[in-house]
């Protein structure tokens, strides 16, 4: 079953890179708003640099038996769940959409197929995060974002009035809110807690800092071409997402670095470069 897990998730990530690519370099191909496009090309851009080499070498490294590798696979596998199943419902149907409904559907059955195990050896990664600051950044993302969007509906359901960013978009409905509030928010919360008490839902810590750091770089990617396509953007949300993108980032590549407790102390390794192949295979 791990095979088969495992092929759907590198056809998955196959896949990924030429939609992606499709994305960035095919003009006209979306036919969605100018706001929506660039919102869509700001997830090819991190799903191209970042996504797919991260679920690459988190392949390469499961197959050598690595438990980071795997957690960086599942990581990988949530974030192309996420971005593909926006892109196969709202946006609108072009060339691609049959390949983004692969994506999702590939994605969706690699995780599921891989069941229990899909946080094999999840504790000696877990050990290596920084408990207090790791799970207090994913607990404070799942319940900041949380509010924030059900504030939005409150509004909307209130007033009639559509968000300014949801009109831009040309969206009538945001399905952020419901695969934000309906799964991955809750998850976060769940893994940030689970981390801060040493429970069983610590294994999913570390993916799910992976996953905000990868959505953090495509929501950042948007904003940067709505602004290079002349329209203003909000510059202290981008800079805190940033911010937040990179924190959750050095989080998990610290787990990555560092080695198992000697004498009850943790000792670090020189380099401190996450995701490298060799990091995934020596922390497993």
């Amino acid at each position: 079953m791990h095979t088969i897990s495992n092929r759907l998730a590198a056809l998955a990530t196959l896949l990924a890179a030429a939609a992606a690519l499709a994305g960035l370099t095919v003009g006209g191909l979306y036919a969605d708003a100018p706001n929506w496009v660039q919102q869509a090309q700001g997830t090819d851009l991190a799903t191209l640099f970042l996504a797919v080499p991260v679920l690459a070498i988190g392949l390469s490294a499961t197959a050598r038996g690595s438990a980071p590798g795997r957690l960086a696979v599942v990581a990988g596998l949530l974030y192309l769940v996420y971005n593909y199943a926006i892109f196969a419902f709202s946006v609108t149907m072009n060339p691609l959409t049959a390949v983004h409904i692969t994506i999702f559907g590939l994605s969706l059955w690699s995780l599921l197929l891989t069941g229990r195990s899909l946080l094999d050896g999840a504790d000696g990664v877990t050990e290596r995060l920084n408990r207090r600051a790791a799970g207090g950044l994913l607990v404070a993302v799942g319940m900041v974002f949380g509010l924030l969007w059900l504030g939005q509906i409150a509004t909307t359901t209130t007033t009639g009035v559509l968000p300014p960013d949801l009109v831009k978009a040309g969206l009538s409905t945001n399905p952020v809110y419901a695969l934000d509030l309906s799964f991955f928010l809750p998850l976060c919360v769940l893994a940030g807690i689970g981390l801060l008490r040493r429970d069983s839902a610590a294994g999913f810590a570390f993916p799910m800092l992976v996953w905000v750091a990868l959505m953090g770089a495509g929501v950042v990617g948007g904003f940067l071409l709505i602004a290079a396509g002349g329209e203003p953007i909000v510059v202290p949300i981008v800079v805190g997402i940033s911010a937040l993108s990179v924190a959750a980032s050095v989080l998990a590549g610290l787990a990555l670095v560092r080695r198992e407790s000697v004498g009850g102390r943790a000792t670090t390794a020189t380099h401190a470069v996450p995701f490298r192949a060799g990091d995934l295979v020596e922390g497993g």
